[in-house]
């Protein structure tokens, strides 16, 4: 093997310190798509079926058609 120069040691630590980041961003991807397979097959299995939520509107009812209503 032929003997690095004075950057050698530079070299290889930041080989070393890039293979570390991307090794622990796959991890990361990997868990995330393992996180979006439970909560797709458990959207589908029929388990933790419940009845939607009552929702909050901010909606103001609709206005007749012959424009707003003055009292």
């Amino acid at each position: 093997m032929p003997e690095l120069d004075k950057y050698g040691a530079y070299l290889i630590s930041a080989l070393g310190v890039t293979v570390l980041v991307l090794g622990v961003y796959g991890l990361y991807l990997w868990s995330r798509l393992q996180g979006a397979r439970r909560r797709a097959a458990a959207r589908y299995s029929g388990r933790n079926v419940t009845a939607a939520a009552p929702m909050a509107t901010t909606a103001q009812p609709a206005s007749s058609a012959n424009g707003p209503s003055t009292p």
